[in-house]
């Protein structure tokens, strides 16, 4: 999503993973939402698969309004713990109340 209206049961397009090449660097990786303006009470989850067929995909985590909204900043984060390997991640807005724009970036 880049500063778009998202509405609840949408999947963004998923993305593949690539390691970075370091004999030392882990898989981290991370997802941040802001929005626009308050979303209200909302739940993004965050999904994974080796195979990238939407019935492979397997809920890795949340960003939610309860749990990771930055003081009024409407800005929420993710961090993928490094002991998940999935190929392909894929964001699925189950909650989503509120008409405010959308942008999620995924940084590894």
């Amino acid at each position: 999503w880049y500063n778009e209206p998202v509405v609840a049961g949408q999947t963004i397009i998923a993305f593949q993973l690539e390691r970075i090449s370091h004999s030392a660097y882990p898989w981290g990786f991370s997802v941040e939402a802001s929005f626009s303006g308050d979303p209200g009470v909302f739940e993004i989850d965050v999904m994974g698969a080796n195979d990238d067929k939407l019935a492979n995909y397997q809920k890795l985590g949340t960003i939610s309004a309860a749990t990771s909204l930055v003081s009024g900043k409407f800005v929420g984060r993710y961090d993928m713990a490094t002991n998940l390997w999935p190929k392909f991640v894929a964001l699925y807005m189950n909650t989503f109340p509120n008409s405010v724009n959308t942008t999620a970036q995924g940084t590894r």
